[in-house]
Formats: C-alpha cells, sequence, structure tokens
C-alpha cells in the first residue's frame, strides 16, 4: 500500500481519502473540548464523549438540543452547510459562558476540498478569514493553527 497518492499531478497523503480527518486533531481538541459537548456533523467518528449531532436528523446543525454545553466540536462540517453563519451563532447559543467551540477545517491548499471540485463542500475557509469570523461573532481569545498533515486547520474561539 502507498501512502501517497497523485491528485491532478500532486502528491498528497493516502489518509486522506478514506475519512476520519478528526483523528489527527483529537489529541489537541482534547485539550479544550473538556466536560460536556456537542459534535456537530460527526458522523461515523465522534468527539469521544461528546454528544454526536448528525447534519441529517432532528437535532442539526441549525437546531441543537437544548441546554447549554461546555464545548462544541465541529470536524469538517462548516463546509458543508448553506448558511455558516446562521449555523456558528446558532451553536454559540448553546455554549456555556467561557465554553469553547472548536472547529476543525480543510485548508484551501488542498485543491481536492475547494468547492469547485468537491461538489459536497459549499465553503472554503482561510485559517485568518476563520479567526476573523469568530472574532465578528464575539468570540474571543480565538486562536487558529495554519495547515496541518492532514491538510486541515483549528480555530477555537471562547464564549
Amino acid at each position: 500500500m502507498s501512502l501517497l497518492y497523485n491528485y491532478q499531478g500532486k502528491l498528497y497523503p493516502e489518509y486522506l481519502k478514506h475519512g476520519n480527518v478528526m483523528q489527527f486533531v483529537e489529541p489537541i481538541a482534547k485539550h479544550f473540548c473538556q466536560g460536556k459537548g456537542l459534535d456537530i456533523g460527526a458522523g461515523k467518528w465522534p468527539f469521544p464523549g461528546a454528544v454526536a449531532i448528525d447534519t441529517h436528523t432532528e437535532f442539526n446543525a441549525y437546531n441543537l438540543p437544548l441546554g447549554i454545553w461546555d464545548y462544541v466540536f465541529s470536524s469538517h462540517c462548516l463546509e458543508h452547510l448553506d448558511d455558516y453563519i446562521t449555523a456558528l451563532e446558532h451553536w454559540k447559543t448553546r455554549i456555556r459562558i467561557g465554553g469553547v467551540l472548536f472547529l476543525y477545517l480543510p485548508h484551501p491548499d488542498m485543491i481536492y476540498w475547494r468547492p469547485q471540485f468537491c461538489r459536497k463542500h459549499r465553503h472554503s475557509f482561510t485559517p485568518g478569514h476563520t479567526r476573523q469570523l469568530l472574532m465578528d461573532l464575539g468570540f474571543y481569545d480565538v486562536l487558529c493553527s495554519e495547515r496541518d498533515m492532514a491538510w486541515s486547520f483549528t480555530v477555537v474561539g471562547f464564549k
């Protein structure tokens, strides 16, 4: 088995073809996401200990369960939502004061994940844009990473 694959003349890690990219950020996310929380868009691989929210059920990205949570975690979900601003505003209403919003998003340097190539993706985000977005929505001490080996990045905001 090859560790790399070729896409449009560029080499990428083979593991990107198999889902569960969340596994690469999980150790870092566990540092920030403690207590009771939600994993929005969890799919087959929910964040450990979080209530998994599938985007195609009664509770979804725009209709979270009632209650106030310590964190909202979301890996590779936001780019699929038609109205990500409304979703983020809603998620914020479910996070306690001092709680955390943890986003793990595909980096636009991975051309396969750009909306023009991956039609499931409605949007493409950059670390700086996403950091500013969370600050504009009232999150504070917003942290962001650059592209990691999973061709993704993290943005963490506190309410």
